[in-house]
């Protein structure tokens, strides 16, 4: 049996956070996680749930568990909510297996030559001079490791911060537990989780030193929040990008994508998240993420051309013609995402039908406004997520949905939902491999790899959407299908 690809965090288990609410630095933590682990699913335990705007961009990425943490066991009183912490993550690892983190570990690497062990840890100092830290654990289901750890807690008196005992459970005990029984566990030097240390010296290295620390060695390193919050407490990406530092150069893939000041005093979770879905569209036109063609300033990608384009105009225009005949009036079209309005466009010039294009890029819907626009067919900024939707008989939604979130679709299709006439298209990959609409950050990639064809698209007849659909149209291609459905609500 493998060590699961779950990723677990826990946080939140104290209302005011212990002074340290979701940050710019436990956002870019679980981001590297993220990019070197490629996790099947991300477990956040919580009993407060968080609400900065970081968290705003963090909710997407993690499946959320509400806890209540525990106030004791084996009757031993559990008073600091560090030490439930402990308790939690010991059972989450119990009950699924996979790899639990400290909200405030930096993840440099791939844990996959770690997998195959029954359960791993990390030396906190040379030879575990302080033990072995519970910030970062491996472990199969059911480990015997962590089954043993748990009951342990029978005799648990770190009751007390000020006391000798405080990390007893959580460094000491798996530390002496590992000598005992060393078949059970795999112990990693002090180089793969917790180096440089939490003492002065080491938070110099980390958070103000120019000097590179040498990470060829580590699998991640542990920022020691305690020490550290200092120094990241108030971090924007325009001060990540200005700092010559390790935790800075470590960060700042993880924040290219925003504006310097984002996140600063006064942001709004529900800004911050409308100002990540602009500016990765944003990006990906200015960038070309999706292809480029000619000298044209704007692209939508491949799948807006040739024969699945076409087979899509042909298909949504004898559902408008059938719409229109039993209305015995012209339409009116809002298309969620026109694009390049190369789609668009041809629906247009086939109809009657009054067409309102909409994006949320404003150059875009400038540029289509400018070239595009006549008495007929006119173009709205529209951050679909967030914004009311214009009124309309008929709406068009192709291949939008698979760069957004699930958070952010479900927000979609409830707006559509009072709305008779909703055509949505998504690509499916023709192999079928993985979790049933896995969940990812907004950007311009889908769920599957469309190289090889292999993974899971958006399926909407499916847990958490759980539509109604009529398939009208679809296309096979090489990778991919590309399916457009009518909604039956």
């Amino acid at each position: 049996m493998k060590i699961p690809k779950i990723l677990h965090y826990c946080f939140g288990l104290s209302e005011d956070f212990g002074g340290k609410p979701w940050s710019l630095m436990h956002y870019v933590c679980l981001r590297s996680a993220i990019e070197h682990i490629k996790p099947d699913s991300v477990f956040f335990y919580y009993e407060f749930e968080p609400d900065t705007v970081w968290w705003g961009l963090t909710e997407p990425l993690v499946t959320k568990v509400k806890v209540e943490a525990p106030r004791e066991i084996f009757g031993h009183p559990l008073l600091n909510t560090a030490h439930r912490a402990d308790v939690v993550r010991l059972v989450a690892l119990l009950d699924r297996g996979g790899i639990y983190l400290d909200a405030d570990v930096m993840v440099h690497r791939s844990f996959d030559p770690l997998l195959n062990e029954s359960a791993v840890l990390g030396q906190e100092g040379v030879n575990g001079q302080y033990g072995t830290a519970n910030a970062v654990i491996l472990a199969q289901p059911h480990s015997l490791f962590v089954t043993r750890w748990l009951d342990q807690y029978n005799w648990f008196r770190g009751t007390n911060l000020h006391r000798p005992f405080w990390n007893e459970h959580s460094v000491q005990l798996p530390f002496f537990m590992s000598r005992l029984f060393p078949n059970e566990v795999t112990v990693l030097d002090h180089r793969a989780f917790f180096w440089p240390l939490w003492t002065e010296q080491g938070i110099e290295q980390i958070f103000r030193s120019h000097e590179p620390i040498d990470i060829s060695e580590s699998y991640a390193t542990h920022l020691w929040e305690t020490f550290g919050w200092p120094y990241v407490k108030d971090l924007t990406p325009g001060a990540v990008r200005a700092l010559d530092s390790n935790f800075a150069r470590w960060a700042r893939p993880y924040v290219e994508h925003l504006p310097d000041e984002f996140g600063g005093a006064g942001s709004k979770r529900s800004e911050g998240e409308a100002h990540v879905r602009r500016a990765a569209f944003q990006r990906t036109y200015a960038e070309g993420l999706w292809g480029s063609e000619g000298d044209r300033r704007f692209f939508s990608g491949a799948g807006s051309r040739g024969y699945a384009a076409d087979a899509y105009v042909i298909a949504i225009l004898a559902e408008l013609d059938a719409l229109r005949t039993a209305a015995q009036r012209p339409l009116k079209i809002v298309d969620i995402g026109c694009g390049d309005f190369v789609i668009g466009a041809e629906i247009a010039r086939h109809t009657p039908d009054t067409y309102i294009g909409c994006d949320i890029v404003p150059e875009l819907v400038e540029h289509n406004q400018a070239v595009h626009s006549g008495d007929r067919v006119s173009f709205q900024l529209l951050d679909a997520v967030a914004d009311p939707l214009p009124e309309a008989d008929v709406y068009l939604v192709r291949q939008v949905l698979q760069h957004l979130s699930n958070a952010d679709i479900q927000r979609i299709i409830e707006k559509l939902r009072d709305h008779p006439a909703v055509y949505i298209t998504e690509g499916q990959p023709r192999v079928t491999l993985g979790p049933i609409n896995p969940d990812k950050p907004v950007n311009h990639e889908v769920r599957f790899d469309w190289r090889t064809g292999v993974g899971r698209g958006v399926e909407l007849d499916q847990s958490p959407y759980d539509l109604k659909v009529d398939l009208i149209s679809r296309v096979v291609g090489e990778t991919e299908a590309i399916n457009s459905y009518k909604i039956n609500w």
